[in-house]
């Protein structure tokens, strides 16, 4: 009984120093300037069997991790948003990693909105598939009728228990009145709902499944703290997360359909989420 008891105490004491190093880790990492972090989250348009990560970004999304206390946002760039790409003029913001890799993605988002990227991530469609079905699959509500041949999305209202292949076709979707700004919606909100549903210690269980995916499912610049630290977070924050776009406006342009974003408009709206 003792034994047991000494050993008990042991795995507590360890438990307990892990979680101050993790702490100590993000604190640092995060409030070194007081302006959070933020985490860069790309999702390529690649087709399964192609692991090259080439193609323009089907999803742009940052996820802020604000300073301790505060809510974390997720910040949703439409990839049709007209900016001017050093060495080929005007262009949509998803052509920016095709031209120039993270590097020049990265200088347009910080140009768009003044926010300096930390790290990025970025995931093909089977990744994205793969992680959900380690998972268990993800419960998510629909709210409208998702019947389009595209994204292969067929759901009536309801509430459904999405494999891999359904959540992919859900977030892709494009087949509502707002078009790419609903689409944008949805990924916010099943992002927000894998982080709400699935980020808790039932998933350490899984992490061997899911290193192997990022492993060879995504590309990143993470170190291992990174993950630590990221990984902290998401295991004990209140996952109660912001979940917003830029400020856009519609526009064709030389019969091209673009977002139009004023920098100054989008800075100052984001100035209030940026802690």
């Amino acid at each position: 009984m003792n034994k047991a008891r000494g050993c008990f105490i042991t795995i507590l004491i360890i438990f307990i120093l892990v979680v101050f190093v993790f702490l100590f880790v993000y604190l640092m990492d995060s409030d070194a300037d007081g302006n959070g972090k933020d985490i860069l989250i790309l999702g390529i348009d690649e087709r399964e069997g192609r692991n090259d990560f080439k193609g323009r970004t089907d999803t742009i999304i940052i996820y802020h991790i604000s300073s301790w206390g505060k809510k974390d946002s997720l910040i949703s760039i439409p990839r049709d948003t007209r900016v001017q790409l050093e060495g080929y003029g005007w262009n949509k913001i998803n052509a920016a990693y095709v031209y120039g890799g993270e590097e020049m993605i990265k200088q347009e988002i910080y140009e768009l909105t003044g926010i300096e990227i930390d790290r990025v991530m970025i995931i093909n469609f089977n990744g994205f598939k793969r992680i959900i079905d380690i998972l268990g699959g993800i419960e998510i509500v629909v709210e409208e009728p998702l019947h389009d041949e595209l994204s292969g999305a067929d759901f009536d209202p309801g509430t459904y228990t999405m494999s891999g292949e359904q959540a992919l076709s859900f977030a892709r979707c494009r087949a509502t009145a707002r078009a790419d700004i609903d689409r944008i919606d949805r990924q916010q909100y099943l992002l927000n709902e894998i982080i709400r549903q699935k980020f808790n210690f039932s998933m350490i269980t899984k992490m061997p499944q899911i290193i192997k995916v990022l492993s060879s499912e995504t590309r990143s610049d993470f170190t291992i703290w990174d993950f630590c630290s990221t990984g902290f977070v998401l295991l004990f924050s209140s996952k109660d997360i912001n979940r917003i776009m830029i400020p856009t406006k519609s526009a064709m342009i030389d019969d091209v359909s673009y977002q139009i974003a004023d920098e100054d408009e989008v800075k100052e709206f984001l100035s209030g989420y940026l802690k």
